[in-house]
């Protein structure tokens, strides 16, 4: 995708105002933007998560990408105001906010690009949605041969109910993986500007080790930037998923001013690295790309193994030599 229609995608997607069980927008704009593409389909489930499939040929589905629909909010129920979402209380009263119907949101740029940086009142997790759209249009362009989902949920800021419906019902075939795509604080070194981070786990849990090999060795393997890290500031889907069974692992955009909260006080927009972003999409269309071509069993786990297995057969001799000292 080019500079120009990248932008574009993201202006449109962060542009739509969202609100814990108040995603309507949001999954407007997204039905929207993937109606062109012939090769995917997008439904909802009972409970209004999107559930979108490229599919192209005949490859078995492994991957289902994720990213969640809401943001921090207000909303408005049996005409009282609360808030909902992880935002300190002595920061609420801090700022305007502005009124789409039945919630609202901080009275922040919906989107801005400056130096390099996409700033927006709500990138968390509208970023994740919007990488989610473009590795489609991807795949709708290189005409890959695969079978990929991307699954849009709601009401994530709330303790992860989009997931957790979505992980009750699995509609997903056996064997599928999810992988939770997110924008998230810094920890554990990672640095923003410096490529997406292949997450080894969130505060509550670790994640699923042979998904994450997966993600490192596309990275490696197309030479895209990328850091590896235990980002522990907070949760993800990736964790609920683990729970219910669902192997699962995860990727993040580091985020500035998480959920709105600058450093000190008061309230001000997120901000992402655009150069981290369009890695993001690159990483997982070339995941996916590549774990469709794969044989059964051929793994990086077991490619890992392989490799262990070789190294010990190598160093039999030096074995053998030194076994009187150990008789």
């Amino acid at each position: 995708m080019n500079h120009s229609a990248f932008i574009s995608l993201l202006r449109r997607v962060l542009s739509a105002p969202t609100a814990p069980f108040h995603e309507y927008e949001v999954a407007s704009v997204i039905r929207e933007l993937l109606a062109p593409l012939s090769h995917v389909t997008v439904e909802a489930d009972a409970f209004g998560n999107l559930i979108a499939t490229y599919r192209r040929g005949t490859k078995k589905p492994r991957l289902a990408f994720a990213a969640h629909m809401d943001h921090p909010g207000w909303v408005r129920l049996d005409g009282k105001d609360e808030f909902l979402g992880g935002v300190p209380s002595e920061r609420l009263d801090s700022h305007a906010v502005e009124w789409f119907g039945d919630f609202g949101m901080w009275r922040l740029a919906p989107f801005t690009l400056e130096d390099g940086l996409v700033h927006s009142r709500a990138c968390d997790d509208l970023v994740g949605c919007a990488a989610i759209v473009a590795m489609f249009r991807e795949l709708e362009k290189k005409e890959a041969e695969t079978t990929v989902y991307g699954l849009f949920t709601r009401a994530e800021e709330v303790g992860f109910i989009g997931a957790i419906k979505l992980a009750r019902t699995w509609p997903l075939p056996d064997g599928v993986c999810f992988v939770s795509l997110e924008t998230s604080a810094p920890r554990g070194g990672a640095e923003q500007g410096k490529g997406p981070v292949i997450r080894v786990g969130d505060r509550m849990s670790v994640f699923h080790d042979g998904v994450t090999a997966e993600l490192l060795d596309a990275a490696a393997g197309v030479k895209i930037a990328h850091q590896r890290a235990l980002l522990d500031g907070g949760s993800c889907e990736a964790t609920a998923m683990n729970l219910y069974g669902i192997p699962a692992a995860g990727i993040s955009v580091v985020l500035g001013n998480y959920h709105n909260c600058p450093p000190g006080s008061g309230i001000a927009p997120e901000f992402v690295s655009l150069d981290d972003v369009k890695n993001l999409v690159k990483l997982i269309t070339a995941t996916t790309i590549r774990m469709a071509h794969r044989k059964t069993g051929d793994s990086s786990k077991a490619q890992l193994k392989t490799r262990l297995e070789k190294r010990l057969r190598a160093h039999r001799k030096y074995e053998r030599g030194a076994a009187k000292h150990w008789l």
